[in-house]
């Protein structure tokens, strides 16, 4: 996701070669404090909107989310961006459909890296089979067998919690993960509305910066 703020940026421009020099300078400083100020209000407004609208799980996703400056060219206006380091985040911001078979985790989340080398090891021992359930769903399952009992443990720590069961029997049948053809995500973010509603904060913070510039 990437949103950009620039304000009035074509004209400023015009007015800061008309200014130059030293004003110049002082200028583009004076918008710069004047963003970082508010970038770092936007910021935690973002979070908060991430946080409110998302079971957030992994505080490195909501950290993901910023809002920083940009004012490195010294030929143009100060910049704000705001947007995720995490580049599929747009689809929660949009909306949108995955396609492709996927294996998707049952019974709460687990790691991509680690669910993959999960289902590799149970799959090297022959101990992952599918089964169609009455739904007609195609789910993966394990069993229960003492040999894989560090690749299964996270599995059964969920499903005993989810199923309301304390203790599972050695040779019982663990559901894994369901096989899905695609996945739809409904859109639960909008960054873009929030930020559009502090434009006039910044402007006007902007406005004030300038103003005191001699």
């Amino acid at each position: 996701m990437r949103i950009s703020i620039r304000i009035d940026s074509a004209a400023g421009n015009a007015q800061l070669r008309r200014w130059g020099g030293e004003f110049r300078t002082k200028v583009q400083k004076a918008v710069e404090r004047a963003m970082r100020t508010e970038a770092a209000e936007i910021k935690d407004d973002v979070r908060g909107h991430v946080a409110g609208q998302m079971a957030v799980v992994r505080k490195s996703f909501l950290k993901g989310f910023t809002a920083k400056v940009l004012a490195k060219d010294p030929n143009r206006l100060p910049a704000l961006y705001v947007g995720s380091r995490i580049p599929w985040s747009a689809m929660h911001e949009t909306g949108g459909q995955i396609a492709g078979r996927m294996l998707i985790p049952l019974h709460g989340r687990v790691g991509r890296k680690r669910f993959k080398a999960q289902v590799a090891e149970l799959m090297r021992g022959g101990n992952a089979y599918f089964i169609k359930n009455a739904k007609g769903n195609i789910v993966l399952m394990a069993e229960n067998i003492k040999e894989h009992d560090r690749p299964l443990s996270g599995f059964k720590r969920r499903y005993r919690k989810a199923e309301g069961v304390k203790r599972l029997k050695r040779g019982a049948d663990i559901p894994i993960a369901v096989l899905v053809p695609k996945v739809v995500l409904k859109k639960r973010l909008n960054v873009e509305r929030l930020v559009a509603g502090r434009i006039p904060r910044l402007s006007a913070a902007v406005e004030r910066e300038i103003s005191v510039v001699d």
